[in-house]
């Protein structure tokens, strides 16, 4: 905004050949701009600083390079049914599209991917136990068990399954007694893990947790 062309406060202020009423007058506006300004400068100094509005946040779904993820799964798809259009029974890429579509939460398509897979490598745990939270997330929870079971059976070391089967028996059945006992096997495994996974602690938890609330029963 431009300021105004009048006279400044010290151009005021000077009050040669003047009156003494006026001197008085003139003293007075003098006293009163010096009030206004010093005023005004205390407001401007006291008002809060208004932050810069922030970059839009990226897209979760976004990669750092900008290629969409999806796109990466879109791409994967359609990769591996083209290889199964010429060889149905090709076993890494009916893992590969069940993968895919467990990925973008395609229950239903990753579940019928992966049974066709087991069909060629019926003892495939890491298969079978994907299928299995395939069916969790479907709300299939006893073929989800089933599932989880028999990949414990084709594998007893396999440390993933019986940690689902832990996870299902207590949160979608509320079997308390079977979860502690799933788990209780997952937790001989314990030396297979890496140092850094967090399960142990958690499932140990969870033991404590359920035997105590058995026993309050």
């Amino acid at each position: 905004m431009k300021r105004d062309k009048g006279l400044s406060k010290a151009e005021i202020c000077e009050g040669g050949g003047v009156s003494k009423g006026n001197v008085i007058l003139i003293a007075f506006v003098c006293l009163l701009v010096g009030f206004i300004l010093g005023a005004t400068v205390a407001i401007l100094k006291t008002q809060p600083r208004v932050a810069p509005t922030p970059a839009p946040m990226v897209d979760p779904t976004v990669k750092e390079s900008g290629k969409n993820i999806t796109s990466d799964y879109e791409e994967e798809i359609r990769a591996a049914k083209s290889i199964l259009e010429k060889d149905r029974d090709n076993l890494q890429a009916l893992i590969s599209l069940g993968n895919a579509y467990f990925d973008t939460d395609q229950y239903q398509q990753a579940v019928e991917a992966y049974s066709k897979a087991l069909s060629i490598d019926p003892k495939n745990p890491d298969v079978r136990t994907d299928m299995g939270i395939m069916y969790r997330k479907l709300g299939q929870f006893d073929k989800a068990l089933e599932a989880f079971r028999q990949a414990a059976r084709d594998q007893p070391m396999h440390v993933n399954s019986r940690f689902n089967l832990g996870v299902a028996l207590k949160y979608d059945k509320k079997d308390f007694m079977g979860a502690i006992q799933a788990w209780e096997e997952f937790l001989k495994l314990e030396s297979l893990l890496d140092p850094d996974d967090e399960r142990p602690v958690m499932v140990k938890q969870e033991i404590e947790s359920m035997k105590a609330s058995l026993a309050n029963k």
